[in-house]
């Protein structure tokens, strides 16, 4: 049973990211943070999950990253990722995606 939720959750975890990122730039440890969170604790990743996925997103021109440090703080700049315009119609092609999928499983399992 652990594998389904494993390969379930790691066919989601783009769109949350991309979710995440439509609402507002983060960065890469925030991101972690609200996807745990935001899913009472259900989905929990890890860097190593997380980085390959933004990697590949830059690399699709997604997202884009930039250095910034925070206002106030004597800390390194942090890696923030920003979502690009190609990254918004991928996020709600995914999402429409999900929802249409999601309903057809419903579906198949009130029968």
């Amino acid at each position: 049973m652990q594998d389904f939720k494993k390969q379930f959750k790691k066919g989601v975890i783009e769109l949350t990211i991309l979710r995440l990122l439509y609402e507002q730039d983060q960065y890469g440890y925030s991101i972690i943070q609200q996807i745990s969170k935001r899913s009472d604790n259900y989905i929990e990743i890890k860097d190593g999950t997380l980085y390959p996925i933004l990697y590949r997103l830059e690399d699709n021109k997604f997202i884009e990253n930039y250095w910034k440090t925070d206002i106030g703080s004597r800390s390194k700049p942090r890696k923030y990722y920003k979502i690009t315009i190609a990254g918004r119609l991928r996020y709600e092609e995914m999402l429409k995606d999900y929802l249409e999928i999601n309903e057809g499983i419903k579906k198949i399992l009130k029968s």
